[in-house]
């Protein structure tokens, strides 16, 4: 039972927190200059773009969006596919279990974590300065951040692997490649389908976001109807992104449940 003095300091503590967050969200607010009246009057222009500009989409145009939506889903495909290759290699080198040595897996870590905490669409954006306007920007820029996200859950579902069979295979005298074979991968495998369909369902995603700084797929589509000021052929491309995601979460899902 906490004694009175306990419970007094957790309350301060608790206040003191409270009143923290308060001042941190006045002085964002007082930083950046919001306005609360702009916002409520800018409520009812937004309506009214939404619902005389943006709205309805523009259904005649649904066939000539088929090139861009097959584009998007092959730059997942191979996105995935290379990334999952990549991040399984390192993610090996980098657990506890398989790595080869402490320092490569320090190393690969600290490598890992830069790539991965850069955005992809600043990947992206570097990339279109190099190669120029295309799908190889959109494509590498996925591939470098797959393979630093995959490398590194990759590497904590090995890490969560029950070690007795490692351990077990030790005993007996197995090899590096034996203990691999025999103990990680069939424990692995579950870990790595349901990694690697996430990860394609967050390549669809993002190739749709990396066409807005011109690396193709549907995002471009996004990017060209808005810059052209044609509003409802952009709710269109929209409304077909989120059709897209949404059956391939339905599949994935599906598939995860018939192979896990």
């Amino acid at each position: 039972m906490q004694t009175a003095a306990a419970v007094k300091q957790k309350k301060l503590k608790r206040n003191v927190s409270y009143a923290l967050f308060a001042a941190a969200v006045v002085f964002s607010l007082w930083y950046i200059q919001f306005s609360f009246s702009e916002f409520i009057s800018g409520i009812p222009i937004f309506l009214h773009f939404l619902f005389t500009d943006f709205l309805p989409p523009k259904a005649s145009d649904l066939p000539s969006y088929l090139q861009p939506v097959l584009d998007t889903l092959a730059y997942g495909v191979v996105a995935t596919v290379l990334a999952s290759i990549i991040g399984l290699l390192f993610g090996f080198l980098m657990a506890r279990q398989t790595t080869p040595h402490p320092a490569i897996r320090t190393v690969l870590r600290g490598f890992i974590s830069l790539l991965r905490n850069i955005p992809f669409l600043v990947w992206a954006s570097i990339l279109v300065v190099i190669f120029g306007v295309g799908s190889m920007p959109g494509i590498f820029s996925l591939i470098l951040f797959g393979s630093g996200f995959l490398a590194r859950v990759y590497a904590e579902a090995i890490e969560e692997i029950d070690s007795h069979a490692t351990e077990a295979l030790d005993a007996m005298g197995a090899g590096y490649l034996q203990k691999i074979k025999h103990a990680v991968i069939p424990a692995f495998i579950p870990g790595f389908i349901s990694w690697t369909l996430f990860m394609f369902e967050l390549s669809i995603r993002a190739s749709s976001i990396l066409g807005l700084v011109g690396a193709g797929g549907i995002g471009s589509q996004i990017k060209l109807t808005m810059d052209l000021f044609q509003y409802n052929r952009t709710s269109t491309v929209i409304c077909i992104l989120i059709v897209m995601i949404l059956v391939i979460e339905f599949m994935t899902k599906r598939i995860r449940e018939r192979l896990i």
